[in-house]
């Protein structure tokens, strides 16, 4: 049986967790994302947090993160999703940053500031720099990494509760 992910968020009861209000303002600034960020990120993490890594020139990028944000709002699920642009540093251009609609539905956003294939390798040593680029991260969990657009079960993994010990 083939579903969509939309279909298989309203399959998922009980993951409405709120988080206040669903239109969000806009990050306010492009935050540096350099060799301290992902770990300070990880050891943070109170919230689930879909971090996207992406780049001005993917075509998909776009589409990815509004989806994103549109499921993240619509189940009122409260996570959060962070975007990354790899091709700009920031202070370099963060008012071209700031304007994109899909940067405008992030928690917060992000540009890299260093060796992009470093930075990469900090993340995952597995990626080789393919855009989109998602990192599902849940407190007291792995992270679960995904190239492309997400499939339903990627989804339903980060947006179930983990199960007490």
């Amino acid at each position: 049986m083939n579903v969509s992910r939309r279909e298989l968020l309203m399959m998922l009861p009980g993951l409405a967790v709120g988080l206040g209000d669903p239109a969000r303002a806009a990050p306010s600034r492009v935050e540096t994302f350099d060799s301290r960020t992902w770990k300070q990120l990880q050891a943070g993490l109170k919230l689930p947090t879909v971090v996207v890594f992406s780049a001005t020139w993917c075509p998909n990028c776009p589409a990815v993160i509004e989806d994103l944000a549109d499921d993240i709002r619509s189940r009122h699920f409260g996570g959060q999703l962070l975007a990354v642009v790899m091709d700009v540093a920031p202070g370099e251009n963060d008012a071209g940053l700031m304007r994109p609609a899909h940067y405008q539905v992030a928690d917060r956003l992000f540009a890299f500031s260093g060796q992009a294939p470093a930075l990469r390798y900090a993340v995952d040593p597995t990626w080789r720099g393919a855009t989109p680029f998602l990192a599902f991260l849940n407190p007291g969990r792995a992270p679960r990494f995904v190239t492309g657009p997400p499939q339903p079960e990627d989804l339903k993994a980060w947006m179930t509760p983990a199960k007490v010990k």
